[in-house]
């Protein structure tokens, strides 16, 4: 017990905390990304400073590193079943993230490894999340947006879809409400940005190393 609801969630708040958007951009352009563009650690600001490709890279990276390390614990631990131990271990890779130990508790906004850790624990409720995300970038252009309203998609189609979501499955309705407010209290800058009209949209030509943008 002491492992699995103590320790292995430490370790993989640690994992979380490796900085894949910072180590990435550090090594290709030798320049603090935290420094650059909007400052964010995620794949939308990494794509901006060093172009698509690399912003791939840095999402798919995110991503793993909450889906494999989920995985793990659900593997070396519990068997496949969604109880506490194994949301807390979600939580804390995506703790991690968010507030990385190896950079000033300053990381990213949670989306990617959010999407890594309920691929495993709620596959089905993100799929239709997913799909959510790219019909309002598709509209608004508006990458920020689209993860936002996917968040609270995700909430709504665990409760409808989820196996008991407010009797054995509550945990995990809960935890999908956390990372929701999580996911949008860590966009409030671009949700300024959004009503102040000066959010990036998908496809606008932005400069590089852009070093003004908050």
């Amino acid at each position: 017990m002491l492992i699995q609801n103590i320790i292995s969630p430490i370790i993989s708040y640690l994992i979380g905390s490796i900085p894949f958007g910072f180590l990435i951009t550090k090594f290709v352009k030798g320049v603090d990304i935290r420094q650059v563009g909007s400052g964010n650690l995620g794949a939308t600001n990494v794509a901006r400073v060093l172009g698509k490709s690399y912003g791939i890279l840095v999402f798919i990276l995110d991503l793993l590193k909450g889906f494999l390390t989920v995985i793990a614990f659900d593997y070396f631990f519990t068997g496949y079943g969604h109880n506490l131990s194994l949301i807390l271990c979600g939580m804390g890779v995506i703790c991690g993230h968010t507030f990385p130990i190896f950079l000033g508790f300053k990381g990213g906004k949670a989306a990617a490894t959010g999407c890594g850790v309920f691929l495993w624990l709620a596959p089905l409720p993100l799929l239709i999340s997913s799909a959510i995300w790219l019909l309002v970038v598709f509209i608004s252009r508006y990458i920020s947006l689209g993860s936002m309203i996917s968040s609270i998609a995700l909430v709504a189609s665990l409760i409808l879809f989820g196996k008991e979501p407010f009797g054995h499955g509550l945990p995990l309705t809960l935890f999908s409400i956390f990372i929701s407010m999580l996911l949008i209290i860590r966009h409030k800058s671009n949700i300024k940005r959004i009503l102040d009209g000066t959010e990036n949209k998908i496809g606008k030509k932005v400069k590089s190393l852009d070093f003004t943008e908050n």
